[in-house]
């Protein structure tokens, strides 16, 4: 539901901005070029402060746990060896 409203929304702006194109004898590019730099200028704040440390976040733990990823495929093995020694130890 808030997609469709979103979508109306957009619609209206649209519409909005192409009757102040005709009133104003420009092209809408003109008028859209505001709009563009400031989603230029919203979407390098973004990546600055959510997705690059988000990226370093993401690469540092990546780094961390590639060992014990790696370790993990020899865990039958040491659940048959921890097993072998149990019932070895209780014999």
């Amino acid at each position: 539901m808030e997609l469709i409203g979103l979508f109306v929304l957009f619609f209206f702006a649209w519409i909005a901005l192409k009757i102040i194109a005709v009133l104003l004898n420009v092209t809408i590019f003109a008028i859209a070029l505001p709009f563009k730099i400031l989603g230029l200028v919203f979407a390098c704040l973004f990546f600055c402060i959510f997705a690059l440390p988000l990226g370093l976040f993401a690469g540092l733990a990546g780094l961390l746990i590639t060992p014990f990823i790696i370790l993990l495929q020899f865990l039958p093995l040491l659940l048959i060896g921890f097993g072998i020694y149990l019932l070895v130890k209780n014999a």
